[in-house]
């Protein structure tokens, strides 16, 4: 009955673990970014008054960070996978439990496959008019 009762505990104390290590280290990672960039403004406050007693003319400020711009393309890609991903999961999940091939999850797995046809008929069809382009400033004329 011990062995029983080992083997139970262990298997409650996993998602209770994965679950709480992955909180703390999101947590902790938060923390340390925060405090990173508490330590770049005041390392750049402390640089603008050592400017200012001096009478030295103020450095300029530093671009606000703009968030990284995705190519639109790469969006279809992502997407593409994401929901082939899940369609090929769900399928595989429900045959398991229902004994048939889950008809949801194919649904899912056809809308990630239509977003990766798209992604590589434009893709194909972006580089296919960069090559066709003259570059600018040259005196070629098609």
């Amino acid at each position: 009955m011990t062995d029983a009762f080992g083997i139970n505990a262990l298997a409650l104390l996993i998602p209770i673990l994965s679950v709480t290590l992955t909180l703390g280290s999101v947590i902790v990672w938060i923390l340390v970014w925060h405090r990173r960039r508490m330590h770049e403004l005041d390392c750049r406050h402390k640089e603008r008054m050592a400017a200012i007693e001096k009478g030295l003319e103020l450095p300029p400020e530093p671009p606000l960070p703009q968030p990284a711009q995705t190519p639109p393309n790469a969006r279809y890609l992502l997407r593409g996978l994401s929901w082939l991903g899940v369609g090929i999961s769900l399928s595989l999940a429900l045959r398991d439990w229902f004994g048939f091939m889950g008809g949801f999850g194919w649904i899912a797995s056809a809308v990630g496959a239509a977003y990766l046809i798209f992604y590589f008929v434009e893709g194909h069809k972006a580089t296919v008019s960069e090559h066709e382009t003259p570059p600018s400033g040259s005196d070629q004329t098609h």
